[in-house]
């Protein structure tokens, strides 16, 4: 097996068994979104924040199955679907052009099954296969939610052993990827509060015992650093 296969498999084998922890992460993440949603949200805005806000990407309808398990969606104004789960909870708004067009796109690559119930009205559910995408495509745009500066810096330090090698080029990769400028090769450091992601990185990757997460101001009256994140 090459080092890309092998690269590969244990990175699914770890997001795999942290499904769980994804699940919780991935809730969390939604219900802050769908709160900005609800702060904006005017009667007279409703096809508006269907179009331009709440349009469902093929990447989201994945996330949202896999957190809320079947959705009934069924069209509540023109142009506009209404997806709920089985007790018309966490109701959200989707152009009905785009969830079609997704739709029909995770049927094909086998990712979601649906049972039409009347004309406007069906249930959508993931397969297993598309179990694991979400899961993928989760960790693959893993990102710090808060972005407020509260005065202090969290500095990621990390010494990883070479047989965790591949977990330790992708923490860096998603390190960068999550806005953390990088001091050194094996430290990292963001002004925002980012504890939970990161503790959630290294225990997906099986890596927590090799990381320390500090929090500090001595970092405020660092020119470069300050330019970089203001």
């Amino acid at each position: 097996m090459s080092k890309n296969k092998k690269r590969e498999y244990k990175f699914k084998k770890a997001i795999s068994e942290n499904r769980e922890a994804i699940i919780v992460q991935l809730k969390k993440e939604w219900a802050e979104a769908e709160k900005v949603l609800a702060q904006e949200k005017k009667k007279e805005q409703l096809i508006k924040i269907a179009k331009d806000v709440g349009v469902v990407s093929a990447k989201s309808l994945l996330a949202l199955l896999f957190i809320g398990g079947i959705l009934t969606v069924a069209v509540t104004a023109p142009n506009v679907f209404s997806a709920f789960g089985r007790l018309g909870k966490n109701r959200r708004h989707f152009n009905k052009e785009q969830f079609n067009k997704n739709k029909y796109y995770l049927k094909r690559h086998g990712l979601i099954n649906f049972k039409q119930i009347d004309d406007d009205i069906f249930e959508v559910f993931l397969t297993r296969k598309g179990e694991d995408r979400a899961v993928e495509e989760y960790f693959n745009d893993f990102k710090v939610q808060n972005h407020q500066k509260d005065g202090y810096w969290r500095m990621v330090m990390f010494d990883i052993p070479n047989k965790h090698k591949w977990a330790r080029d992708i923490f860096r990769q998603k390190l960068r990827g999550m806005g953390f400028y990088q001091l050194q090769e094996s430290v990292f450091i963001l002004p925002y509060p980012c504890e939970k992601e990161v503790i959630l990185l290294a225990e997906i990757l099986n890596i927590i015992d090799f990381i320390h997460l500090v929090k500090t101001a001595d970092f405020n009256n660092n020119k470069k650093l300050k330019g970089k994140f203001d």
